[in-house]
């Protein structure tokens, strides 16, 4: 984490917050922030909505959090007064196409998903929360809506910068992954060594999608390939202080945002996302263990403008032109 930048970004989380409880829910009852799209969406009928269905992007195997979906279910249903369906999809681009064909109306996903769910709806997807996670760092646990994303190396690998690594082999979370893939990319970019549009392996010998941050330091570390890259907090999430040792930071890129919650404006009103956003507000203090055990780990969620939150996330995709998911 940029400690230079961290003390105004856990500032600006916390404020957000407390909009979002004392004026927040002042527009119709929803986030002042995103009053632009409410506005946009105030002549649809909204009377009939019997049933909400939430869709959970999966980090991990979804199957391991189905037995969450109960008490999501019974938890959300309570708060907004309305039936609620929650389940996990497979994958990215299932989470997307549930949202942008409406069979789901609220989703949890990570930021690339959800502006490109922004793009395939029509602009009727809004991200309107965001993760507050903690992360560790070399300075300690900081909470956060933005996090970095890096590029590892073994320190005896004689690679000291990016310009080092032409020809290597390097190790990316996946194609749909923001700062396991995205964010490296557009720092490549930046720095000339590939062309808005190229693929990584016009730069390196071979491109390994290894499926998450631990893959791809277990791959850096086991010697399968000569640099990595993902989350900033990734190398001591997943590796012992001893492993942590034997690598080193090259490349730093970002800000990145964390995940978020995105709602079709178009099929839900005012009235109840704004239900819905205190439910999430209330979950820190009522129900600290969904948090942890469905909705993968998130310390806490908190009111933001979908594109101010996605700012970064759309310049580094306007400089990589990567095609969607």
């Amino acid at each position: 984490m940029n400690s230079s930048t961290t003390p105004i970004l856990v500032i600006s989380v916390i404020v957000a917050a407390a909009a979002g409880l004392a004026v927040g829910f002042s527009i119709n009852g929803f986030s002042g922030d995103n009053s632009d799209f409410i506005a946009n969406n105030q002549a649809n009928n909204f009377d009939d909505i019997k049933k909400i269905t939430i869709g959970v992007m999966p980090n991990e195997d979804p199957m391991v959090f189905e037995l969450q979906s109960q008490m999501l279910e019974e938890y959300f249903t309570d708060k907004i007064g309305i039936e609620t369906e929650v389940f996990f999809p497979t994958d990215a681009t299932t989470t997307v196409e549930s949202i942008v064909t409406g069979d789901t109306q609220i989703a949890f996903m990570s930021a690339r998903p959800a502006e490109f769910a922004y793009e395939r709806s029509d602009q009727k997807t809004l991200l309107f929360m965001a993760e507050v996670r903690p992360f560790t760092s070399a300075g300690g646990e900081k909470l956060d809506t933005f996090y970095w994303s890096e590029f590892w190396v073994k320190k005896d690998s004689g690679i000291n910068k990016l310009e080092d690594a032409k020809g290597k082999n390097v190790a990316f979370s996946g194609p749909t992954s923001t700062s396991g893939y995205l964010f490296p990319m557009s720092k490549l970019v930046d720095r000339g060594l590939i062309k808005s549009g190229d693929g990584a392996d016009t730069y390196f010998d071979n491109v390994l999608f290894s499926g998450g941050y631990q893959q791809s330091l277990s791959a850096l570390i086991e010697g399968q390939v000569d640099i990595a890259a993902g989350g900033d907090h990734a190398k001591y999430r997943y590796l012992t202080p001893e492993e942590q040792s034997q690598i080193k930071v090259i490349e730093k890129q970002g800000p990145v945002p964390t995940h978020g919650i995105t709602y079709r404006t178009d099929m839900i009103s005012p009235e109840i996302i704004t239900k819905f956003e205190k439910a999430i507000l209330d979950m820190k203090s009522e129900r600290p263990d969904l948090l942890e055990k469905a909705l993968f780990g998130a310390t806490d969620f908190t009111p933001v403008n979908h594109h101010a939150h996605l700012a970064a996330l759309d310049n580094a995709l306007a400089i990589t032109q990567i095609p969607p998911i």
